[in-house]
């Protein structure tokens, strides 16, 4: 039950996240006041080895998180404001959806990876 429960406010908060970009993957501005944060969908998408994932915030540090369908937190990226961009791995990922969020500024973005074999 638990899990289910997590599963719907991450897809949620992916909902939110959605209706408030772009659905060809330009970046979505996250909830809240101030300087936006800004995440955009990872490419490519579908994918099978590797693929980039961009974002933009303000100051200081964020962090991303990649969660399986099931709301497992699978892997969790600490990333600085200067860096635009991460290229993750996901060779080692089973084929299937993934939510990717980022946390940052106090606002929090999720977007939808496919990752296929």
């Amino acid at each position: 039950m638990k899990v289910k429960l997590l599963f719907m406010l991450l897809f949620a908060g992916f909902v939110s996240s959605v209706n408030a970009g772009d659905l060809n993957g330009a970046f979505a501005p996250g909830e809240g006041s101030g300087n936006p944060v800004v995440l955009g969908q990872n490419y490519p998408n579908p994918a099978k080895s590797k693929t980039d994932i961009t974002f933009e915030f303000s100051t200081g540090q964020g962090v991303i998180r990649i969660y399986n369908v099931l709301g497992k937190l699978v892997e969790e990226i600490i990333v600085s404001s200067e860096k635009k961009m991460i290229t993750l791995d996901v060779s080692d990922y089973q084929e299937g959806i993934y939510l990717y969020t980022i946390e940052a500024d106090g606002q929090k973005i999720t977007h939808r990876m496919t990752v296929r074999k």
